[in-house]
């Protein structure tokens, strides 16, 4: 064999190294895929909690357009935390801290949620703290969701965040 020329060797060398960092990052990639059980138990831990905090919308009250994933339509998804003012009916005003006041309607799938058990719309009364979740349909806002944690609750939260 003859001696390779200074391009050939620097081709060579270049081979050499980008297989080097191929190989280096293969394994990498393949570390980070495999998952051994404990890690996926935690994997599914953490997109639980991601899911229950989705059903936490930061902020007082808000809007946002989505598309809905089953129909195709875009939809106006509502929230709003503050104090229930009135309940009639179907019917369920409520005042959130910065004093806007939404009346919202209940959406005939709509679900209440007291201390992280189902309830009805029986058992909510003026005053009470809610975080209400829902649709705008033209001008009209529809409750699907309402979370209403007791006063107890609401009581064992501030103790918490009091002592951090």
């Amino acid at each position: 064999m003859g001696k390779l020329s200074l391009r050939r060797r620097g081709t060579v060398a270049g081979a050499v190294v980008l297989a080097g960092i191929l190989a280096a990052g293969g394994a990498t990639a393949y570390a980070a895929t495999s998952s051994s059980p404990a890690k996926s138990t935690s994997t599914a831990a953490a997109k639980a909690k991601a899911k229950h905090h989705r059903h936490a919308p930061r902020g007082v009250h808000g809007q946002v357009t989505v598309k809905n994933g089953k129909t195709g339509q875009y939809v106006t998804r509502e929230w709003q935390r503050g104090q229930v003012t009135a309940v009639s009916g179907t019917t369920l005003t409520v005042k959130s801290a910065d004093g806007t006041t939404w009346t919202w309607t209940a959406d005939p799938k709509l679900k209440i949620t007291r201390d992280g058990k189902k309830t009805t719309e029986s058992v909510l009364a003026s005053g009470d703290t809610v975080l209400v979740e829902g649709n705008q349909a033209g001008s009209v806002n529809d409750a699907t969701r309402i979370y209403a944690p007791s006063a107890a609750q609401i009581a064992k939260w501030k103790a918490k965040a009091a002592q951090k």
